[in-house]
């Protein structure tokens, strides 16, 4: 009954954090269901990816009812990713796992104190947004790759470079990015699949809990304002990549 108990917060968790924030989740659930609910490195890795699908859905409804999703913007994301993700799934058969894990953790404390310095010390303002065909290609190339070799929604890449690249406004970031994320999970998951790394017992769980919790967390995120998402984004980013580094320091 724990561990069922424990899967089921974790679902919950993952698809609050979605719909909030834009994306998959994965990457937060993979430490909590080795740690707490004891699967097996890849299994932890790998069995949030089904779960992406229903939560990105969900919160793709939530910002599609306001409006809030760039429709032309996604072509270009998806030309680059779709096949990086290919390719960054069948490379985890090849990789340890474990530097990449580090690499990533120190990725998610650098882009969460950019969203942190901005959002508590910096006023917000008006920005004129500059958005370019190279850079969502290049965006889409290394969400797609990480989606893929790291088992992720992607959107730990995709958010702060629609922000900080393109100068979109947070809520329309996270939308598209939730979009991305429901359609990047797809080939991510049929190619770990294929590779035995999918507990289906609890993926089936973590979505049963996820979905309605990503639909919340995106009609949370519409009601807040920018700069507020901003700042709970760094701080949670902050927090959990300190914790994430921590609890990997150690992993052989």
């Amino acid at each position: 009954m724990m561990p069922i108990l424990i899967i089921c917060v974790i679902g919950g968790s993952i698809g609050l954090s979605a719909g909030l924030f834009g994306i998959g989740g994965a990457l937060i659930a993979t430490p909590l269901l080795k740690m707490l609910a004891g699967l097996e490195p890849m299994l932890a890795l790998a069995t949030p990816l089904p779960a992406a699908l229903p939560s990105a859905l969900s919160g793709t409804y939530a910002y599609y009812r306001e409006r809030l999703i760039r429709f032309e913007l996604i072509p270009p994301i998806l030309f680059g990713a779709v096949p990086a993700n290919v390719v960054g799934t069948l490379l985890t058969k090849h990789a340890g796992g474990n530097s990449m894990m580090l690499y990533t953790g120190a990725f998610m404390l650098l882009v969460g104190s950019t969203f942190f310095i901005r959002g508590w010390l910096l006023r917000e303002a008006e920005e004129q947004e500059h958005v370019q065909t190279y850079s969502l290609i290049a965006t889409g190339i290394a969400a797609g790759f990480l989606s893929g070799f790291l088992a992720i929604g992607g959107g730990l890449v995709m958010v702060p470079a629609f922000v900080r690249l393109n100068r979109m406004k947070f809520k329309q970031a996270t939308a598209t990015s939730m979009f991305c994320v429901a359609v990047l999970s797809i080939p991510a998951t049929v190619g770990h699949a294929f590779l035995g790394h999918i507990d289906w017992s609890t993926a089936g769980l973590l979505a049963l809990c996820s979905t309605p919790m990503a639909f919340l967390g995106a009609r949370l995120a519409i009601v807040l304002r920018n700069q507020t998402l901003e700042r709970i984004y760094g701080t949670c980013m902050i927090v959990f990549a300190c914790y994430f580094l921590w609890s990997q320091s150690g992993t052989p």
